[in-house]
């Protein structure tokens, strides 16, 4: 005799040991809800693991058969390979935004860096567009300078307007300067120098020679025509 059918007779044998003394309806009520059900003996089977033979009644827990079978409505389990795909798909969305990210940074970089050139520039044209170079450098250190000392403004516009400063603001010729470098008069000959300068000093190049003579740049914050304080005297300018 088969498994299923002993196992038929023996709960057959206990429903009716248990219907003694009890009412039919009763009796019939138990009768239906200790019957178990089976799984189809033709059940397939799934990544090597037959499941067919398997009793199921209600509330009874079936073994999972690795992350495939499904039982009255149960969500599938994700396999590997769809967690994998979509582990990809995350990460390639979080490089997209990381690229992104960076494009921005170097976006608004570049258009700060642009900014800081034409400034400079101009300032220094306006005030030693006439000396050697590095009478237009030491210009633009000073600039720079006031930018990182934390005792003026912390951007060189802050710097080249603060009131009382910068002749060249309050004169107007500032303003007309910045229209010539909008032409692109500061690519000739006669303004090329000036902007070399502002370059050179917004690449870090805070050292120049003049006279044979070494000169760092990092120490000054003032320059003019004549300061009682001077220490050191480049082109028509004393710096201090």
């Amino acid at each position: 005799m088969s498994f299923k059918k002993r196992f038929a007779v023996v709960m057959a044998l206990a429903v009716a040991v248990a219907g003694v003394g009890v009412k039919p309806a009763d009796a019939a009520e138990r009768s239906n809800a200790a019957s178990p059900t089976f799984i189809d003996e033709a059940a397939p089977s799934v990544s090597g693991c037959v499941v067919s033979g398997f009793a199921v009644c209600d509330g009874m827990a079936v073994p999972s058969v690795e992350n495939i079978i499904v039982l009255q409505g149960s969500e599938v389990p994700m396999t590997s390979e769809s967690k994998i795909a979509l582990d990809q798909e995350k990460a390639a969305e979080e490089a997209e935004k990381e690229a992104q990210k960076i494009a921005d940074q170097k976006k608004a970089a570049k258009k700060k860096y642009k900014k800081a050139l034409r400034l400079l520039a101009a300032i220094v044209y306006c005030e030693a567009g006439g000396q050697c170079y590095a009478g237009r450098l030491a210009v633009a250190a000073v600039v720079m300078n006031r930018v990182k000392s934390g005792g003026y403004p912390n951007t060189i516009h802050g710097v080249l307007w603060q009131p009382y400063q910068f002749g060249p603001i309050r004169q107007g010729k500032m303003a007309r300067e910045l229209g010539y470098y909008d032409q692109g008069l500061y690519k000739q000959p006669e303004r090329s120098g000036s902007l070399k300068a502002a370059k050179d000093i917004l690449a870090g190049k805070y050292t120049v020679v003049y006279n044979g003579r070494k000169i760092d740049l990092k120490k000054y914050h003032n320059f003019n025509g004549h300061l009682s304080n001077a220490k050191i005297r480049i082109s028509g300018h004393d710096f201090a």
